[in-house]
């Protein structure tokens, strides 16, 4: 039985009052946390974003991280953990931590770092999902009809004037990179279908056209207030066609039957869009008609971006849940860094859901397609 932990903290007038929920079952009162239980937190947090800006020596990572591991875990859930573990089920069955606040700065928090005394990062433990939703609203109940596979997806990759982006022809190149080996029977295969150009039409048909359950969009992503938003390219000059979170899922996501959206992309020379990125995700949970984004708040000429897609998308096409493809591939990058200097990229990528991770496709079906495929190959 899969377990799940809900933290909920909501801005009160002297700090957030914090409720922690064991499946659906409130652990005690609720609890406040005030700006002063905060002012350590923030200063080990910001530490983390400066070396996600500016790489910095291995010893100084793994210092940074557990340090802001262990305050988030004694802040936020250390007073209830003892009333959680007896419920923990056995390895191998999930837990999720599912953060939901109305404050964009928590939301943006490394909740992955989460470090109980007697285990590793929670955001690297495959017995763990670590999840963002949107505080008040239930989880999605609608369920999709699983096709089968193999995964679909579709690419675009947006450069808008006025963006400093690697061209998306190269992008195209890196993500055409991350794909398994569609030539070798003893990997999963993946159908994917790149969009040529950067413009929202174009993305519309090629949804209509491939039906697919993994919509990766690259491109700038940008913030006004809390609302985020995806630009896109103008077919006839190229200039930003920016296009709010809401919007994305009324015109073309919750009619696309896909079950993730992947939003990435940074300019060069940037900081990682971090509030920009999760601001996107949060805004298509929060509507309320989609299952599932995640930000990878970087361009995939990033160093780490190959090994990580490349895990992630491997696993998925392999047939599994969402929560545990992403966790292997944050191990995958957090495990082969082989430079002195460098960063925590395993905490780049954060999921939003609306409740359980279901499956994109119907796994069961997968080896029969994937045989009948070799079959016609081989005719």
């Amino acid at each position: 039985m899969n377990v799940t932990v809900e933290l909920k903290i909501k801005k009160g007038d002297d700090g957030y009052l914090t409720r922690v929920v064991l499946n659906g079952q409130p652990l005690g009162e609720d609890r406040l946390v005030t700006e002063i239980d905060l002012a350590t937190p923030r200063l080990l947090i910001d530490a983390i974003r400066q070396l996600l800006r500016t790489p910095g020596p291995i010893e100084r990572i793994e210092e940074s991280t557990r340090a802001a591991g262990i305050e988030l875990f004694h802040l936020w859930l250390g007073p209830v953990w003892q009333r959680i573990l007896p419920a923990l089920p056995p390895a191998g069955q999930t837990t999720t931590i599912a953060v939901a606040s109305d404050s964009a700065e928590l939301m943006l928090y490394p909740w992955e770092t989460l470090l109980p005394p007697e285990r590793d990062f929670l955001g690297l433990d495959l017995n763990f999902a670590i999840q963002r939703r949107a505080l008040g609203m239930p989880p999605l109940n609608r369920c999709r009809a699983l096709s089968p596979g193999p995964l679909r997806m579709v690419f675009m990759a947006s450069t808008p004037e006025g963006f400093a982006l690697p061209s998306a022809a190269w992008e195209r190149e890196l993500f055409a990179a991350c794909l398994p080996d569609a030539t070798d029977p003893a990997v999963p295969r993946i159908d994917a279908r790149m969009v040529d150009t950067g413009d929202w039409e174009a993305l519309r048909r090629a949804i209509e056209a491939h039906q697919p359950q993994v919509i990766h969009l690259l491109g700038p992503a940008l913030i006004r207030g809390t609302q985020g938003f995806f630009a896109f390219e103008e077919p006839e000059d190229h200039q930003a066609d920016a296009r709010a979170s809401g919007e994305l899922v009324r015109e073309l996501l919750r009619h696309s039957g896909a079950g993730l959206v992947i939003l990435s992309g940074r300019e060069t020379g940037k900081s990682p869009p971090l509030a920009a990125t999760g601001a996107l995700c949060h805004g298509i949970i929060a509507t309320g008609e989609f299952p599932m984004a995640l930000a990878w708040p970087e361009s995939l000429a990033a160093p780490e971006a190959q090994p990580f897609f490349s895990a992630l998308l491997t696993a998925l096409a392999s047939g599994e849940r969402v929560d545990a493809a992403l966790t292997r591939a944050r191990r995958t990058i957090a495990s082969t860094t082989t430079h002195a200097v460098s960063r925590p990229a395993w905490l780049l990528p954060t999921l939003y859901a609306r409740g359980e991770q279901p499956h994109l496709f119907h796994a069961a079906f997968q080896l029969a397609h994937r045989t009948k495929w070799l079959q016609e190959k081989e005719e």
